[in-house]
């Protein structure tokens, strides 16, 4: 088993660290702090950090950047899908239009996790707004067509939309709803639309519900899943059979999200948060940490067609 290293990265805590983007063209590192309604850039070669508010935004659940703009993204705020601008420096970005808004279909809703596929397409999904989120399955789960600019819902009855990851060899989408505690593998078809799913990995104990649950995900070129476990403290690494092949310790409980990045895609970001869910959450909660060491590379990040 490789022998791996666990660093902080800079930018303080956050409240709630989400959704790492890493851009291979800018080597930087974008994430959020979903309520904080801030976005982050860790610039690589600096090893500095960069923050910035959103004007307008009441939430950043996601941070994705648009093909062929280089200070263009598209943010989730509430049940917005917006187009910001940000240089990647300045403390304040601003919303250049919104592209779309599922208040009416999503009320009592908000953005959760969103990615882009290899094709340039944006996937995103939907949980209550309710404290009780464990407990009521009102979100869905959509894909956007930039050419229509709407949203194509490809399923419903979720609790807490979370990770997402394809494998493009295999033509497989793998999706994370946190309070199902499942991992399931989904067929894509060559429109993008998903079907089939199936549990591959039940984060369960003898059919209960433990206190870690799981959370943001993402894929190495082999094909295994590195799942993010709220609570627990640790990565998974999962395999393409719903094996655990090793437990990625982190040095902060509340653990949200993963992103492969890095100049040879080889370090595995971490992001977490320090906004008390169950019990209070000391420094180094809400930090990014970048581990290397793992002897595993992943897979490309996308910017979206718009």
């Amino acid at each position: 088993m490789s022998s791996y290293k666990v660093q902080e990265i800079p930018g303080g805590q956050l409240e709630l660290g989400e959704a790492p983007h890493w851009d291979a063209a800018r080597q930087s590192l974008y994430y959020v702090s979903l309520t904080e309604a801030t976005i982050h850039r860790l610039d690589h070669k600096q090893n500095k950090v960069y923050s910035a508010s959103v004007d307008g935004c009441s939430s950043t659940s996601f941070i994705v950047p648009v093909k062929g703009r280089s200070s263009e993204f598209v943010v989730g705020d509430g049940t917005r899908l917006v187009l910001i601008s940000w240089d990647g420096l300045s403390a304040k970005a601003h919303i250049v239009k919104v592209i779309a808004d599922l208040a009416g279909q999503e009320s009592g809703n908000r953005w959760n996790d969103g990615k882009v596929d290899s094709r340039g397409r944006l996937y995103a999904g939907t949980m209550t707004t309710d404290e009780n989120c464990f407990e009521i399955c009102t979100g869905s789960f959509y894909r956007f067509e930039a050419d229509k600019m709407s949203f194509v819902k490809q399923f419903g009855d979720v609790f807490i939309s979370n990770g997402l990851a394809w494998n493009d060899k295999t033509k497989e989408f793998y999706y994370v709803d946190s309070a199902a505690y499942e991992v399931r593998v989904f067929d894509v078809d060559k429109d993008g639309n998903v079907s089939n799913g199936q549990v591959l990995y039940d984060f369960k104990e003898n059919g209960k519900k433990p206190v870690p649950f799981p959370d943001g995900m993402t894929i190495d070129e082999k094909g295994n899943l590195y799942v993010a476990v709220f609570h627990g403290s640790k990565v998974l690494k999962i395999n393409p059979k719903g094996k655990v092949e090793q437990e990625i310790l982190i040095p902060a409980k509340q653990v949200t999200s993963v992103a492969f990045g890095g100049p040879n895609l080889d370090e595995l970001y971490v992001t977490t948060a320090r906004k008390q869910v169950i019990d209070p959450q000391l420094a180094p909660a809400g930090a990014t940490f970048k581990v290397t060491g793992l002897g595993v590379k992943g897979t490309p990040m996308y910017e979206m067609n718009l």
